[in-house]
């Protein structure tokens, strides 16, 4: 079977600096942004609204929960449901979940603003199975020690536009990359792709979450790994596009979602 590839792999590097000259930038003190993350997935207790608050450049990196908010997401019957504040600016509501192919609008009161935005949940993704490849001696792994690389075999809905971001988990803990691609190669078919970078050891047990997505969350994540890959010499960041409304940077996702495990021998 052909192997096609899809997914971009992001990585996070802590970045060390040794004796290097100072420069004072003239940099402006921005006013502070309301920041949204709003994650909804079909499944009950996996979805939420983290609010928070940007900082001036000179504050550091320490947002400030907002926790006198009001939350509400409506789906397209009409029905509101409200997310009370659980805490340190995190909003919940632990028996709501997406349906698949569902119009969702969220609503944010906050910081004497309003915040709207709308996204349509995809339809379910299927993952067929997972694999694996036992590699020793080979691809970098030494002589004696046994890695496996794992695959995940799915088929492609071929009568919509998918955009999927996949999540690897080993032993309980996630990896720190994810897999992000879309179905420019894969449309309509059964396919196989390997999970590079996220190499598991004999007995671990590996959880994979498939998510899909809409094309202006996809454009978020793109964003993002931009930023995170973008080196010294790169153009400064731009925030990633957001799909909200109303002077905010973050995003709202309405996913559908599939999961599967495996426990290497």
């Amino acid at each position: 079977m052909r192997i096609l590839i899809f997914f971009i792999i992001i990585l996070s590097f802590q970045v060390v600096s040794s004796c290097e000259k100072v420069i004072d930038l003239p940099l402006n003190d921005a006013e502070a942004t309301l920041v949204v993350e709003a994650v909804m997935k079909g499944c009950v207790g996996a979805n939420y609204v983290l609010l928070s608050k940007s900082r001036s450049v000179y504050e550091g990196q320490n947002f400030e929960k907002i926790e006198d908010a009001t939350v509400t997401v409506t789906d397209e019957g009409g029905v509101v449901f409200d997310f009370p504040h659980q805490g340190n600016g995190l909003y919940r509501l632990p028996n709501f979940s997406v349906e698949p192919s569902t119009q969702y609008d969220i609503e944010v009161n906050a910081l004497g603003r309003v915040v709207t935005a709308t996204c349509l949940s995809p339809s379910k993704p299927k993952i067929d199975s997972l694999t694996y490849l036992t590699l020793t001696g080979v691809f970098g792994v030494p002589e004696g020690d046994t890695l496996n690389l794992i695959s995940f075999h799915s088929v492609d809905n071929g009568a919509e536009k998918n955009y999927y971001l996949v999540k690897i988990f080993r032993n309980g803990e996630e990896n720190s990359g994810y897999y992000l691609g879309n179905d420019d190669f894969i449309n309509g078919i059964y396919y196989e792709a390997q999970f590079f970078g996220s190499e598991a050891e004999p007995r671990d047990t590996v959880f994979v979450e498939m998510i899909s997505m809409d094309q202006a969350n996809y454009n978020y994540y793109v964003g993002l790994s931009n930023n995170i890959n973008s080196g010294p010499f790169s153009a400064a960041p731009a925030n990633p596009p957001s799909n909200l409304n109303g002077n905010a940077l973050g995003f709202f996702g309405a996913y559908s979602t599939d999961t599967i495990s495996i426990i290497l021998p």
